[in-house]
């Protein structure tokens, strides 16, 4: 198994060397190995300051939302299952319009904080979530699923509200909904790429305890697994680590529910193996699809939901066409 993760690696990283080449004006290999290796030529600039930065941020968001959705659906054991169960993304959402709508009130100013605010939401939604979840010490699923949907609704109301009260800068909402790349720098990939890190790591080191939460709660815990202490740790860092990355690029779907999915379909249950797995080629796909909705309109990009949403829902519908076929 792995020489499969090796082999993901390898590819993630000719991903990221062909998906910089691709822009507005297309490079040539040559010019990014001068560019990348010996900071000369006309490229550098654009290399370093505009293209990798978005390139290395699309592949931790994949990987983040990836690795995320991988452990959530084993615990919960629901394929259906995604990142932003408790609430996130719709927090995150409110967090962004709102600074948009204090921006028009009190200066733009504000929303050089969208992110801190969104990320402040985000994390108050899926806290909200797992304490009404909470009930005698114990998180029962059907209770976490339904105030993770409370959440939702809660706070996408927020933002309609807010989005018909900002309509100076609705476009801008609305893109940032749909989530964008656009525009991001260095400074926005330290905490997305450490919080990922973290929950990667803390995973794959419980991952015994997954796979035997995954099989059912009652022979986890006969196997001496603490199913409670695991729940929640993973609910806590996997909810700080999605508003991470949202509070950044806005609210990107299917990522973090189709890569778990397939590659769960590919290699197995083990999450020693699929969390590794899934958060590279949650990367890869990620960066694939920031590298069509620049590049397929140029000048003008889509937005990068939109994109996922395209590629996402086919694959979607053949797994499960075939999982049909196979009953």
């Amino acid at each position: 198994m792995k020489w499969r993760i090796l082999a993901a690696a390898v590819l993630l990283f000719a991903t990221i060397v062909l998906c910089s080449m691709f822009g507005t004006v297309k490079m040539s290999f040559k010019d990014f190995s001068e560019a990348f290796f010996f900071r000369q030529g006309r490229w550098v600039k654009i290399l370093w300051d505009v293209r990798l930065p978005r390139v290395v941020l699309s592949v931790v968001a994949g990987a983040g939302l990836a690795a995320v959705g991988g452990v959530l659906q084993g615990l919960l054991r629901n394929p259906l299952v995604d990142p932003y169960l408790l609430g996130v993304s719709s927090g995150a959402s409110f967090g962004a319009v709102l600074s948009l709508l204090l921006a028009s009130y009190y200066g733009y100013s504000i929303v050089l904080r969208l992110p801190i605010i969104s990320f402040s939401f985000a994390v108050l939604a899926s806290s909200l979530a797992l304490i009404l979840a909470r009930r005698n010490g114990t998180t029962p699923t059907t209770d976490l699923i339904l105030s993770g949907v409370l959440m939702s609704i809660l706070f996408s109301s927020g933002t309609i509200v807010a989005i018909l009260l900002v309509r100076k800068t609705f476009t801008n909402a609305h893109i940032w909904l749909y989530g964008t790349f656009s525009g991001v720098g260095w400074k926005d990939i330290p905490i997305p790429l450490i919080s990922t890190a973290a929950f990667v790591l803390l995973s794959v080191g419980f991952s015994e305890s997954l796979n035997a939460i995954a099989l059912g709660e009652t022979q986890a815990k006969i196997s001496g697994v603490n199913v409670e202490f695991v729940k929640l740790l993973i609910y806590i860092i996997g909810s700080f680590t999605t508003a991470s990355i949202v509070s950044v690029t806005g609210t990107i779907g299917f990522v973090g529910l189709i890569t778990p999915h397939v590659v769960r379909r590919l290699f197995g249950s083990n999450h020693k193996i699929l969390i590794p797995l899934s958060s590279i080629i949650g990367g890869i796909f990620l960066c694939i699809c920031d590298t069509f909705a620049r590049t397929i309109l140029s000048p003008s990009e889509l937005p990068i939901g939109v994109v996922t949403a395209f590629v996402g829902t086919p694959v979607m519908l053949f797994i499960m066409k075939r999982g049909a076929s196979r009953e």
